[in-house]
């Protein structure tokens, strides 16, 4: 992106997208950020595209238990609402860069590139996948510039605590909670500081076809390594407690190769698990 250009974020209001435009904004690029918060609709309001060179695309509905609970709305939002983004940024003349999600289920090799298998075990990587599919469709068919990015298990100061290492930091911060307690600490994840994320949004734009990076850090850790990192950073130490209930379909080792988009664009990690746990003990959370 360039100081000048004008952009519209959808979901602006959310962890990723609060963070997205105050770095654009400090790259002195025009944002119109648009959030549920404010009223914006994806599925009923046009998008503001008058003079807009490109479009972040993060509204979506997010949340693996939810969307077990409520398939129809996550489909919804993720697919239909996506299709509706694409449609008015091809007529007016816009790129748009795509948040998507982790949708590889079960690794069948470490680490996980782009043209490994997709099996979208859940409905919420369900509906994030048919968005995506959705801009490959829209590149092919009618030349729109589109970059897909699969994001990994992004963490960092404010997220809700109905993400993991939130949840942690928040149970090892408070003085009431006397231990730890989680539903399974065996589970590997990939995890990426948010700055790092917004970094790769920011490097990944492409003007022409169809781009897809897996955005991670490109190394996993269990839920047992967060917590002891944690503990480590707030130099407070506490019992830990499995409560031994896997989620459906619970996947036991998660780690990306972001080799593509490095090679296309020089972004590499530059926060560590632990540097990201400090800063997030710093910030309670």
């Amino acid at each position: 992106m360039a100081p000048g250009q004008r952009v519209v974020v959808t979901g602006a209001g959310g962890f990723l997208g609060t963070r997205l435009v105050s770095a654009l904004r400090a790259a002195c690029i025009e944002v119109l950020p648009l959030s549920r918060s404010d009223g914006f609709d994806l599925l009923e309001d046009p998008l503001p595209l008058d003079g807009v060179d490109h479009v972040f695309h993060l509204a979506a509905e997010t949340g693996v238990p939810d969307a077990w609970e409520r398939p129809a709305d996550f489909h919804r939002v993720n697919a239909h609402g996506t299709v509706r983004v694409l449609d008015q940024c091809r007529r007016a003349g816009a790129t748009v860069t795509y948040v998507g999600a982790y949708i590889y289920g079960v690794p069948q090799y470490l680490p996980i590139d782009e043209r490994h298998p997709v099996d979208a075990n859940n409905p919420y990587a369900f509906s994030k996948w048919m968005g995506e599919q959705a801009c490959e469709w829209f590149a092919r068919c009618y030349g729109l510039p589109v970059t897909a990015i699969r994001l990994f298990n992004v963490y960092g100061p404010g997220q809700s605590d109905r993400f993991l290492i939130p949840r942690i930091v928040n149970q090892l911060l408070d003085r009431a909670v006397e231990s730890i307690e989680l539903m399974d600490l065996a589970p590997r994840r990939d995890y990426l500081y948010v700055d790092d994320a917004i970094a790769a949004l920011l490097a990944s734009r492409t003007t022409a076809g169809y781009e897809l990076f897996n955005v991670g850090s490109g190394r996993s850790y269990s839920v047992l390594d967060v917590i002891e990192r944690a503990m480590t950073a707030a130099g407070v130490r506490k019992p830990v407690r499995d409560l031994g209930k896997a989620r459906p379909n619970e996947i036991p080792d998660v780690v990306a190769d972001h080799a593509r988009l490095t090679a296309a664009s020089g972004w590499r990690p530059c926060v560590s698990l632990e540097q990201g746990l400090g800063l997030m003990v710093r910030g309670g959370a």
